[in-house]
This record gives structure tokens, C-alpha cells and sequence, in this order.
């Protein structure tokens, strides 16, 4: 197959944010072929300074949000600057921030205004809790998101409180749907309307989005969804211990008991008719679980995982972070990349999805501050002399 040209390589999106949400959306514009340019302060973009650098140099998170970006450094707050942004703005599709208060409304540069200059350009804004209300301008982060969208109420063990979601699961739910929802824009503007768009993204209310069949069941049944016990080790309330390690079984529906069953020869369970209705098995747990979790017990992760994958059992084994490196299933696909130009040469994540003819690529690291101030010079505006003489000093 002869490779094409890059999904979106014909894009250009401007990048003025400081968040992580905001940074994966754009990471995503970027793998696929986006020119994406960080617009960095003379500091450089606070999210390099969020986490440690390891002692070789390099800082794995920084590298995994800001890779395939390119780096514009250009102080912005100088006025005199203003009107090399405005160039760039000129040129781009799509601008995404994510400070609060918007640095853009700041610098007299909000929608409508650039609107009324450039019709068909699209804004994203990816803030804690969207633009213009009571809480726009409330600090937050993926703990305080986890809590006040109902996630930690029922994560974790009620003899522990609540618990978070995975670290800064929010703001990667948030850059996912930031993407998807500035493809859409974008697709409605090329094709449809030719009109631009403003695009307000709420982490928190992704997060609450997210949580919608929990917060439904509890509105329509008067439920309320509830943490389990710490001490129901059982398979209704999550993995539980195999041969070498932990396993997930769901037998939430009549086939997957009954195969289930077969698989771990417990024939006469697979046969109970009165056991393949959902309620009957929640009210006898005592006739089947024991014995079933006794019946897993003797078998390893990956070999129950085959058989009951033959028989379209949903079901999964607990892998552990180094397991992921070494799983035949992620390698055979490819996922893992490292990069030539790496000082720790360190496995790093793939394709979140594959395109056949328009593939993902890794291409790079993330960027020194104003490295690509030359190469965007020409690329964008014929001149490196207007980059040169506003960028701030160092």
C-alpha cells in the first residue's frame, strides 16, 4: 500500500492552552497530521513544568502531551506582538485555549470579534467548568472533578469514603471529546454551512455525562448507586483472585452465565434454567458463586481469558502496568513505538485508533521552547524577520 497523504494535514490549529485536557486534544489533531502550533510564553507552556524531569533529561508526560507539536515562541502580552498573532490567526482553522479567565476575551480578541474578522474560524475553549456561569472562574482539578461530578461517590469501598477516578481521567475524557467535537465543527464548516464556531467544553460536564447511568438509575428507580463493600469479594462486586492474579467475569446476561459455566466445568449450573434469569441468580448467590469462584481459582488469566473469548464471554484478566509492555495482543498490533531522537528510549503509547490509508505517526518529542520558530516563519508567513524581532526576551 502506498501511503497518502496525512488525515489532517491540511489543518492548521493554534495552541494557546495550558491544560492537560486541552494538550491531549491537540496531541490528537497532531498524530494524525495537523500542524499544531504551541504559542509559548518565553517560560514556556506550564504543563512542562507540572511533573519532574527524570534524571536524563527528559520528562515522559511532558514528551506524551506535547509530542508532534511544533513550538512558536512569541510573548503575546507584548502589544507590539499582537499583530504577528493576528498573522497567525490569519492562517489558522482552529484555536484552542484554556486559561480562565480566556486569554483571548483579555487580549480584546474574543469570538465575536475574531468572528467578524475571520468567519470561518473555530474556537475551543476546554475549561473546568465551561465559559460564562456562576462557576467559570472556580479553580479545579481531576480530584475535585472526580468528586463534585458524582464519580468518587461510587468508586472504591464504603469503608473507605469516596474515592477518585484514575489520575486525570477527566482530563482525557475531556480532550477526547474536545477532538471529536471540533472534527465535527470543522466537517459543519468545510461542507455545510461555512461558518465558524465557538466550542465550549465543561470537564465536568463530560465527567457527568459519563456518570449518566448511574445518575439515571438513581432518578428513576430512587436507587441510589452506592460503593460497594470492601469485604463482598465476589463477582458481582469486581475481579476476583485466579491462579496468578485477578480476573474479571461478567455473567450478566443468560449466555455468558451458561458458557461461563461450561468452560469451568460446572455443567449442572449451566443447566439450571432458573439460573440464566439476572434476578434469580442475585437472590441465590449461595446455590452458584462460591462455586464458581472456587472453579476460577484453578485457572491462569490468559487461559481462561482464550476460552472464554472462543464463546464470546465478556470477561478480562487484571494486567498490571509492566504486563501491558509485554502483552502479545498489543504487540502483535503494533502499539507500542519508541522514537530515534528518545535519550531514555522508552516504549510509548500508539494509535488510539488505526486508519488504513491516513495512518497515525509518532514523529517526535515534545519540542524546545521556539524550536520551530525558523521553519513556522517560512511556512506560515515568507519572513523569519516578524518572528525574530517579537520574540520575548529569554
Amino acid at each position: 500500500m502506498v501511503q497518502s497523504e496525512k488525515a489532517l494535514d491540511d489543518l492548521v490549529i493554534l495552541d494557546l492552552s495550558n491544560s492537560i485536557a486541552a494538550a491531549w486534544c491537540t496531541r490528537l489533531f497532531a498524530d494524525f497530521g495537523a500542524k499544531v502550533i504551541m504559542i509559548e510564553p518565553p517560560s514556556g507552556n506550564p504543563l512542562r513544568y507540572l511533573y519532574p524531569e527524570y534524571p536524563e533529561g527528559s520528562n515522559l508526560l511532558v514528551d506524551h502531551l506535547l509530542a508532534n507539536k511544533k513550538s512558536l515562541q512569541l510573548d503575546i502580552e507584548n502589544t507590539e506582538s499582537r499583530q504577528l498573532f493576528l498573522d497567525l490567526i490569519a492562517k489558522c482553522d482552529v484555536i484552542v485555549e484554556s486559561s480562565v479567565p480566556s486569554q483571548l476575551e483579555e487580549y480584546g480578541l474574543g469570538f465575536d470579534d475574531l468572528h467578524n474578522s475571520f468567519p470561518d474560524l473555530i474556537v475551543l475553549s476546554v475549561t473546568p467548568y465551561g465559559r460564562r456561569n456562576e462557576y467559570t472562574f472556580a479553580p479545579a482539578n481531576s480530584l475535585s472533578i472526580a468528586a463534585r461530578s458524582g464519580w468518587a461517590s461510587i468508586n472504591g469501598f464504603e469503608e473507605k469514603g469516596p474515592l477518585s477516578t484514575s489520575i486525570n481521567q477527566s482530563a482525557y475524557c475531556s480532550g477526547v471529546l474536545a477532538y471529536g467535537s471540533t472534527l465535527a465543527a470543522i466537517f459543519s464548516t468545510r461542507q455545510k454551512s461555512g461558518c465558524g464556531q465557538y466550542i465550549d467544553i465543561s470537564e465536568f460536564e463530560v465527567m457527568v455525562s459519563n456518570f449518566a447511568p448511574p445518575a439515571l438509575s438513581s432518578e428513576y428507580s430512587g436507587n441510589i448507586h452506592k460503593q460497594k463493600s470492601m469485604y463482598e469479594t465476589n463477582l458481582l462486586a469486581g475481579p476476583v483472585p485466579v491462579q496468578d492474579g485477578h480476573f474479571a467475569l461478567t455473567l450478566s446476561r443468560a449466555h455468558f452465565f451458561r458458557d461461563a459455566m461450561m468452560v469451568l466445568g460446572l455443567e449442572d449450573l449451566a443447566e439450571n434454567l432458573d439460573l440464566h434469569e439476572t434476578w434469580y441468580r442475585m437472590a441465590h448467590k449461595d446455590l452458584w458463586m462460591g462455586r464458581v469462584q472456587d472453579a476460577m481459582s484453578k485457572w491462569t488469566r490468559e487461559e481462561l481469558f482464550d476460552e472464554l473469548a472462543l464463546r464470546r464471554v465478556v470477561a478480562g484478566p487484571v494486567l498490571k502496568m509492566d504486563e501491558l509492555v509485554e502483552n502479545v495482543h498489543l504487540q502483535q498490533r503494533g502499539f507500542w513505538n519508541r522514537l530515534q531522537d528518545d535519550p531514555l528510549q522508552a516504549l510509548r503509547p500508539g494509535a488510539p485508533f488505526k486508519l488504513s490509508e491516513t495512518p497515525w505517526v509518532l514523529e517526535h518529542m515534545a519540542p524546545d521552547i521556539g524550536e520551530h520558530d525558523e521553519e513556522l516563519a517560512q511556512m506560515l508567513l515568507h519572513s523569519s524577520t516578524g518572528i525574530q524581532s517579537h520574540r520575548g526576551e529569554i
